[in-house]
Formats: structure tokens, C-alpha cells, sequence
């Protein structure tokens, strides 16, 4: 006899398309409210926790906005690889000079939309169990289960990545808090105190690690051609980042060693073709989580296209140039008429229109391992994983060993993930320190924060000035 349960009354947005793993995403919710009172309500309800992501100041970065873009274009106009244009509107001053405060509209967007992912998942998480009792829904439900508690760990993880001093997995100062109770009002309105970066990253763990055995037991997902579902292969590479971030070598190697085995590099044609919008119908091995474009996704608008905000440094131009290969196709950067003095705009293409954001990609995991082993002391693993990708984006292999390794990875860090969320961070991680060489309208730039020093408070982010007044709780971070 199939059982029946009592649910208490919890308020989602209805989202207009069932789940299906057979085509993309549609992840645009109507502004209607239902119950979670069936299973087919809970499926439709993972879509809209999905849909949070595309949210403005999460992954979209629409043109002239001077939104969040958390995790999309704000990480990159913010570090040193991209420089404020004469033809900036200033919609992302504030964020680009890192002149913030508690109540700037880009803090408030980047934490609020992360805790707005967080609260979809954990509503649904409150009640999903008792469908993983019942046979008939128990795989499905536990597939369920697993990428919500994904979701979960992966907006917590980026939260830390900006309101954390620092990244240490036994670290003590104060990370974020991280919520597991769904409130209907306010994610939270249950008034939680910051957790250490240490009991961050154990929650995070768990959440990750509980992930995989639910994938495990109830098998993953169900067809994923085009990558907009979280499988166990994503979560694999969500652990590799955050074990990246922690310095935890041999694991980060790990982790990105599973994924490669599931998703290789692509070519260079397929590499040009992922960020194509004919290529995200028939995305190549390499791609391993995106969000979907829905025809609105604007991820780098800010930063990419005709008439961006910020343009690519010429240094980084040069480097990019002298590595040649893919990275130099008019597709990935182009270069704008040269003006009255000779100067010409390079432009980020990757992401000028219309796109899917590519969140994870096999081209992060390989640099991952590749760094991994260098730190591991295996230079000759280190070479070859490097000289892996140099191959597959039409590059000349390396002999160099040591240091010069290391320097070697990271730069080519820098040139394969120009424009996806990472410099900023990356800055934070390791060396704390910003000197742009393009500064002033000497440089046809606006930017006028040349140097930015590993002391300052502008590599953390405030507190937002509302939660913190609704929940005294949260302790404001240092300087603000």
C-alpha cells in the first residue's frame, strides 16, 4: 500500500516546466505560489532552486546594470586583468576601485542571491525525505536529495570566497553562516551566527560527501547531454575546487583526476564551439556544469563584447599573444581600430551575447591537477598535465621545472579562465596584491586604484548593512 504523509504548508514558486534531464533547463518561475505537498511540486521546485543561479547577482551580468554577477564577470573586472573603459558608464566603479561598503547595492546583491539559492534548497530539503522512504519515488527522491544538498555546499562555498579573510581548512576567524532551515520569509530569519571558515568547510564537506552516496545508492542522473544538471562528476569537481582553495593538494588532485576521466579536454574547434551558441546545443566533453542561456543569460556583459565596460589589460594581451593558439581566435579576444595614437581596445568575446555560463570545465580540473602536482613535488606529472592543455589549445609544449613551472601554470590559469569568475579570487587565494599597470585616463582607462595591498579590507566584503541590522548576530568584518 503506498504511504501518505502530512506535510506542513511551505511556500515555493511554481515553475512552468516539469523536470526533464532530456533537454535544457527552462528555469523561469511564475510569480505564483504553491505548497510542496506532492512530489511532482518538489520536482518543479529543484527547478526553481536551479533557476537562482541565473539570478543577477549570481552567474547573469546584464549589460550596463552595475548588478552583483557574483561569480560571473565581477571576480575579473575587479582583479588585474581588466581595466575600467573610457566608454564605462560607471555602473561597477564601486566594485572595480573595491571601494565598497555595507550598503552598496553589489554586496547586498552577491549575498543575498547565494542565500536566496541556499534557502530554495534547504526548502525543499525539509520535506524531501519522506519520499526517499517510499519505493515508488525512493531513486528519484535520493537524486533529488543529492543536488540540493550540491546546491547547497556550492553556494556556501562561494559565499566564503568573499566574506571570508581567509581560506585556511582549519581557519578560525569567521566565515559565513551556514544555513540549514528553510524559512519562508527570510533565509536568515532565524538569526545564525557566522560559523569559523573550519566549520564552514565541515558542513561543506559533508554536504558534498552525502551528495555522492545519495548518487551512489540511487545511480545519476538521468541523461545530462548539455550539463545543466549537477551529476556526481560535477560534485567530483566542485570537491576539487574547494580542496584547491584549501591547499589540500593530494585531494584536489584526486578529485579533478575523476572528473577528467569523465569529461576529457576538448580540441581546439570544440573548444571555440562551447562558446558558440550552435556549440551549447552539442557541448563537447570538456564542459562539465553550465547555466543555462534560456535566450537571456547575459554573463559577461560587463566585461565582454562591442562596447564593454572594462577591457583586457595590454600586458595580459601580450602574454596571450606570445602563447598563440586558441586563446588568440577572434572568437575568445579581438582587438578593436586603433584610435588617433595607435591604441586599440582589446575586447573578451567569450561571453559578448547570449550565453550559457560555464561554471565547470575540465580545462579548470587540468590546471588544478597540474598546479597539485607541482606542489606535491612531482614536477615531471606537473609538466606533462600542463603540456596537455597547451596541446589541445594549438599551444607549443614546455620543458621549464620548479618555480618556472609553477609560474607557468598560473599564468596559463590566468589565460584560460580570462573572464569566468576566477582572478579575483585567485588574488585573494595566493598573493593579496593588485598593481595595474593601466591606470588613470593616461592609460585610456578610469580605473584610478592602481595598488591594492595585501593589507587592505577591501579583500573581504562587508556584512550587508540591512541582515546584519536585522540580525545583530552577524558580526561586521574588520574595517567596515
Amino acid at each position: 500500500m503506498k504511504k501518505t504523509y502530512k506535510f506542513i504548508p511551505i511556500l515555493v514558486f511554481v515553475v512552468i516546466t516539469a523536470l526533464s534531464c532530456k533537454k535544457q533547463l527552462e528555469l523561469t518561475p511564475e510569480d505564483t505560489v504553491i505548497e510542496l505537498t506532492n512530489f511532482k511540486a518538489i520536482n518543479n521546485a529543484l527547478i526553481g532552486c536551479y533557476a537562482g543561479f541565473k539570478a543577477d547577482g549570481y552567474y547573469n551580468n546584464p549589460a550596463s546594470s552595475g548588478s552583483g554577477s557574483g561569480w560571473s564577470a565581477l571576480p575579473d573586472l575587479m582583479g588585474d586583468d581588466m581595466v575600467e573603459t573610457m566608454q564605462s558608464l560607471g555602473n561597477w566603479r564601486v566594485a572595480g576601485e573595491m571601494k565598497y561598503k555595507s550598503d552598496n547595492g553589489i554586496v547586498l546583491d552577491v549575498f543575498g542571491s547565494a542565500y536566496e539559492v541556499i534557502s530554495r534548497a534547504n526548502n525543499i530539503l525539509q520535506v524531501i525525505d519522506p519520499y526517499i522512504q517510499d519505493n515508488l519515488t525512493k531513486e528519484k527522491a535520493q537524486i533529488i536529495k543529492a543536488q540540493l544538498l550540491a546546491i547547497r555546499a556550492h553556494a556556501h562555498f562561494d559565499l566564503l570566497r568573499y566574506f571570508a579573510v581567509d581560506f585556511g581548512r582549519n581557519s578560525t576567524n569567521l566565515g559565513i553562516p551556514y544555513v540549514t532551515k528553510f524559512n519562508p520569509v527570510n533565509p536568515l530569519a532565524n538569526l545564525p551566527p557566522r560559523n569559523t571558515v573550519k566549520e564552514n568547510y565541515d558542513a561543506i564537506f559533508s554536504d558534498y560527501n552525502a551528495s555522492l552516496t545519495l548518487f551512489r545508492e540511487a545511480g545519476d542522473v538521468d541523461e545530462n547531454p548539455i550539463r545543466n544538471y549537477i551529476d556526481s562528476t560535477v560534485v567530483h569537481a566542485m570537491l576539487a575546487r574547494v580542496n584547491y582553495y584549501t591547499s589540500n593538494w593530494a585531494e584536489a588532485a584526486k578529485q579533478a583526476e575523476i572528473v577528467l576521466e569523465n569529461n576529457g579536454l576538448a580540441n581546439e574547434s570544440q573548444f571555440l564551439a562551447m562558446y558558440s551558441a550552435d556549440g551549447e546545443k552539442n557541448p563537447p566533453t570538456e564542459l562539465v556544469w553550465a547555466i543555462p542561456s534560456d535566450n537571456a543569460l547575459t554573463p559577461g556583459a560587463g566585461i565582454n563584447g562591442r562596447s564593454p565596460a572594462f577591457r583586457v589589460t595590454e600586458s595580459l594581451y601580450q602574454k596571450m599573444n606570445n602563447l598563440g593558439g586558441v586563446y588568440m581566435d577572434a572568437s575568445i579576444i579581438n582587438s578593436s581600430a586603433a584610435n588617433s595614437v595607435g591604441f586599440r581596445r582589446r575586447r573578451l568575446q567569450k561571453y559578448a551575447s547570449i550565453k550559457s555560463f560555464k561554471v565547470f570545465r575540465a580545462g579548470e580540473m587540468v590546471l588544478i591537477k597540474a598546479e597539485a602536482e607541482q606542489k606535491l613535488g612531482n614536477n615531471v606529472a606537473a609538466l606533462a598535465t600542463l603540456n596537455e592543455l597547451r596541446t589541445k589549445r594549438g599551444l607549443d609544449e614546455g620543458t621549464e621545472t620548479g618555480s618556472a613551472l609553477l609560474d607557468a601554470i598560473l599564468l596559463l590559469r590566468r589565460i584560460e579562465l580570462i573572464g569566468e569568475g576566477h582572478r579575483w579570487f585567485d588574488l585573494k587565494r595566493t598573493t593579496r596584491n593588485i598593481v595595474r599597470g593601466e591606470c588613470g585616463t593616461a592609460q585610456f582607462s578610469l580605473s584610478t586604484t592602481c595598488t591594492i595591498d595585501p593589507s587592505s579590507k577591501a579583500w573581504v566584503f562587508p556584512i550587508p548593512f540591512n541582515d546584519k541590522l536585522v540580525n545583530p548576530n552577524l558580526v561586521q568584518n574588520p574595517g567596515y
